[in-house]
């Protein structure tokens, strides 16, 4: 629990006797969880994101054909050729 993200906790309980311990548990866990405070940002998108985008933007407008596609599959092949090397 914790890091940049909001966190939602669920905590059972039991009115049943035998799961007292269980159930005191279960609260006592949740009491310090509730301590807990996260301070959750959206971190800016990357630029490997904003290609992506880009892509999928221009393979909407040109019914499935994308220049920008076809430089970034270039792109990533010479990389992993690159990388073999």
């Amino acid at each position: 629990l914790g890091g940049n993200a909001k966190t939602l906790m669920f905590v059972n309980i039991s009115p049943a006797d035998y799961n007292e311990d269980e159930t005191l548990n279960s609260l006592m866990y949740a009491s310090r969880v509730k301590l807990i405070k996260n301070n959750a940002e959206k971190h800016d998108e990357s630029e490997e994101i904003n290609k992506l985008k880009r892509i999928i933007t221009e393979l909407k407008a040109n019914g499935g054909t994308s220049k920008v596609l076809e430089q970034y599959e270039a792109s990533k092949s010479a990389a992993v050729n690159n990388d073999q090397d």
